[in-house]
């Protein structure tokens, strides 16, 4: 049976999607993250290899009925990015369709908006992505957070609830619902023992914790400093749609649209609205769209197109 495989590969997980030419899904599954910044070689072609398998098996479906794949993936940044993944992807044994690579913020172009308009994503990272209607593409971000980059993301707003916690034990903040949750979350109780935990973090794999439901429930609960930190993760988030959006000349189409992508913002109420607000305030003619589908299942679609000939990707 001929079939096709969707891959969302983030920072968080790694969705792998089986889908007949027909669109039925034959097989769905959701593993670890295959970074390639973060795994040996070996490594990344055996985690790739080994989720594959659970999906196919889900259906018994054989490697080589499979017509065309296609991987949304972080990290793809440069051409030698691009040139390592598709020899990553071209080594998976059994597999002898074609196979396409793009960067996971032009995935969730595709995903939200059909391929036109400005796409913002804020998950595990931050990045933009867009294309305007005479074709023109751009991407704005998607820098590692050391270079300070990811800016709003879960990694972004994880520095700043670890930040706040800091200036609690420096006694210039009082005690509030924000910090007394991340010192039971996480089992912090002294200053050395945040120090230790950021040293653990701050070193390879720069495994962040997920804290942004902390600011949303501290936040809920009238801290202010949760409240302020979703507020500026916001705006860091409309910063880059706006850089993207100037970049495009957007804006001169009138009405346009704007995508939301990515678990920070799309499960984060207060960072969304706060985002919305933003957007509708400089672009009143915008249309902020929400996702109707997952990336896997664009991902798969994608790779149809592929196979019939008809993609712009």
């Amino acid at each position: 049976m001929d079939y096709v495989i969707g891959i969302d590969s983030g920072g968080t997980h790694y969705r792998v999607l089986a889908a007949g030419l027909d669109g039925e899904s034959l097989g769905e599954y959701s593993g670890s993250p295959c970074n390639h910044y973060r795994l040996d070689y070996a490594e990344l072609l055996c985690r790739i290899n080994g989720h594959i398998d659970v999906c196919l098996g889900q259906s018994h479906l054989r490697r080589e009925h499979c017509v065309s794949l296609v991987c949304g993936t972080t990290g793809l940044d440069s051409e030698e990015d691009a040139v390592f993944l598709h020899r990553v992807y071209g080594e998976l044994e059994g597999f002898h369709c074609p196979v396409t690579c793009i960067n996971d913020a032009e995935l969730a172009l595709y995903t939200v908006l059909d391929g036109f308009g400005a796409q913002v994503i804020s998950g595990t990272g931050a990045i933009a992505f867009g294309r305007n209607r005479q074709g023109r593409s751009a991407r704005i971000g998607g820098w590692h957070s050391a270079i300070f980059g990811d800016e709003g993301s879960g990694v972004w707003i994880a520095k700043q609830v670890l930040r706040h916690l800091g200036r609690w034990f420096d006694g210039a903040v009082p005690d509030g619902p924000l910090a007394e949750m991340v010192r039971e979350t996480l089992g912090i109780g002294s200053r050395k023992a945040l120090m230790e935990y950021a040293v653990r973090i701050g070193a390879p794999p720069w495994k962040h914790p997920d804290l942004g439901p902390l600011a949303d429930r501290a936040a809920g609960q009238g801290d202010p400093y949760a409240a302020a930190i979703l507020k500026n993760a916001a705006r860091e988030t409309f910063l880059l749609a706006d850089d993207l959006i100037t970049l495009l000349r957007l804006h001169e189409e009138g009405d346009f649209n704007i995508g939301l992508w990515g678990g920070n913002i799309l499960n984060s109420p207060r960072h969304r609205e706060a985002f919305i607000k933003l957007a509708n305030e400089k672009y009143p003619k915008a249309r902020i769209v929400l996702p109707r589908r997952s990336a896997a299942q664009a991902a798969a679609a994608l790779a149809r197109e592929n196979f019939k000939g008809l993609s712009v990707v």
